[in-house]
């Protein structure tokens, strides 16, 4: 659940603040100085954000600089560490993201005056493959892979480099992340003949993306590609720490009553739209009784507003997808009356990235069961779902960043 951030504290005298016309006028005043600024390189010569991801076999070390900057890039032995030396650029990211692969945890901190140090613990020997700004000048991007220790201690002489921006590389493809819902100890729903949401969930994922994957306009992601039990809160991790944009979450539930059937789509909401959405969420939202036991320099006021204005477009960006999920599927299956609806689901909370769950029908409705237990049904399911995925990226293209 997305807690709400606690009321800013009155200054002065401790009476209340005021939250009249000439209040929202200055937050408003506020955030119009603000945003422009962070659309703009963040803090030149200062190392504002820091991110590291998968990258074809490795993994890939993001640093926003906002300017080129000289860097010494360097490996050490016993234990095994990358060491990144950056000259004038304070780091100013917060906490240092979490390990990933092959990097056990990131450290940062001043080496010396004017020079910051960020070091990458190994868990075993990289190869260092690229170690250079990117195409804007305003990211330094370090890509490493495992590798043998012999290349390793051969990379283990330091060498200056001079930062440079990259030629333009073309753009990437948008990632499209697809959520098999359950998993492993979660089976999710269990139809009237025996069928397993898990199992339908995944091979319609699975499907949906060897469409996508053959149109070539997206690459394509799953939050679990097996039998795997994958915390609700991982799935949204695993969207947002692959920059994606856009999250589609894919079920079959059960309701007790088995006259009611079809297709429909789910976009988040704190109310759910009516009772059939609630107990819907609220099914879903139990996956996770099977689990175990950064706007630095800012107000805690303008950050709030910040986050607000990021989730108000994402929440936009999930309502045009689910238009053109509803739309797709309409030509192709059978629809719940009311096919766009609104809940509380915890796979679709993430603030940046536009969520929506599709439910392709209801187990506990014999004919919806027979239908989603023949393939030749689940491609018709995924043909209609690439193409609204492809509408929604066209329609969102000019501003898609995904990493």
């Amino acid at each position: 659940m997305t807690s709400r951030p606690p009321a800013a504290a009155s200054r002065g005298t401790g009476s209340a603040p005021r939250r009249g016309p000439g209040r929202r006028a200055a937050i408003a005043a506020t955030a119009a100085l603000i945003l422009p600024a962070l659309a703009r390189p963040l803090a030149a010569r200062a190392i504002a954000a820091a991110s590291l991801a998968e990258e074809e076999g490795g993994v890939r070390l993001a640093l926003v600089v906002g300017e080129p900057v000289g860097f010494r890039l360097f490996t050490l032995d016993n234990p095994p560490r990358v060491v990144i030396d950056l000259e004038g650029a304070p780091w100013r990211a917060g906490a240092p993201p979490p390990g990933l692969g092959p990097v056990r945890r990131i450290r940062a901190a001043l080496n010396r005056p004017g020079v910051t140090r960020v070091v990458l613990d190994l868990e075993a020997p990289v190869a260092v493959r690229r170690a250079a700004m990117d195409a804007s000048g305003t990211t330094l991007v370090v890509e490493i892979a495992p590798a043998p220790r012999a290349v390793f201690l051969g990379q283990a002489a330091a060498s200056e480099v001079e930062a440079r921006a990259e030629p333009p590389r073309p753009p990437r493809l948008p990632l499209v992340v697809l959520d098999p819902g359950h998993g492993g100890r979660d089976p999710g729903a269990i139809g009237a003949s025996g069928t397993q949401e898990k199992r339908i969930a995944l091979a319609a994922a699975l499907e949906l993306r060897r469409v996508l994957e053959a149109e070539g306009r997206c690459r394509v992601a799953l939050t679990r590609t097996r039998d795997v039990f994958v915390p609700l809160a991982e799935r949204v991790r695993f969207a947002q720490s692959r920059n994606a944009a856009l999250f589609l979450s894919i079920h079959a539930d059960a309701l007790d009553d088995a006259s009611v059937r079809g297709a429909s789509v789910y976009t988040l909401a704190e109310r759910a739209s009516d009772p059939l959405a609630e107990r819907v969420a609220r099914n879903e939202n139990r996956a996770d009784r099977f689990a175990g036991p950064a706007f630095e320099g800012v107000t805690p006021e303008v950050a709030r507003i910040l986050i607000a204005l990021v989730r108000r477009e994402t929440l936009n960006g999930s309502a045009r997808m689910a238009r053109h999920a509803v739309a797709s599927l309409r030509q192709s299956v059978v629809m719940l009356p009311n096919s766009h609806r609104f809940a509380g689901f915890v796979v679709l909370k993430a603030p940046d990235v536009p969520s929506v769950l599709v439910e392709m029908g209801f187990l506990s409705s014999r004919a919806d069961e027979a239908l989603l237990r023949q393939a030749a049904h689940r491609r018709k399911l995924a043909v209609a779902m690439a193409e609204a995925v492809h509408r929604y990226l066209d329609e969102a293209s000019p501003v898609l960043t995904a990493g």
